[in-house]
């Protein structure tokens, strides 16, 4: 059986999901328009993140430098409408 993703926290501009033991980060990548990204995170990114809206841009940063480093564009969408 699959586990389903369930939607945890959404404040800050970010929201946070939970599939088993994998955590993930969501949040709009648009300047103009709604584009949704979602990435993995740690269960302590996502416990930082949903202490404060500052938490939540320092995780949301920190993902950003990975995609970047591993070759990502971290503005680009990967969640279909």
């Amino acid at each position: 059986m699959t586990a389903r993703r369930e939607l945890v926290f959404d404040r800050y501009a970010v929201m946070i999901l939970r599939e088993g033991d994998a955590w993930f980060i969501r949040h709009d990548v648009g300047a103009h328009q709604v584009a949704m990204r979602e990435d993995a995170i740690s269960a302590d990114e996502a416990n930082r993140a949903m202490a404060g809206p500052e938490e939540a841009m320092e995780v949301l940063f920190a993902v950003q430098r990975r995609l970047t480093e591993a070759g990502m564009d971290p503005y680009a969408a990967n969640v279909p409408e």
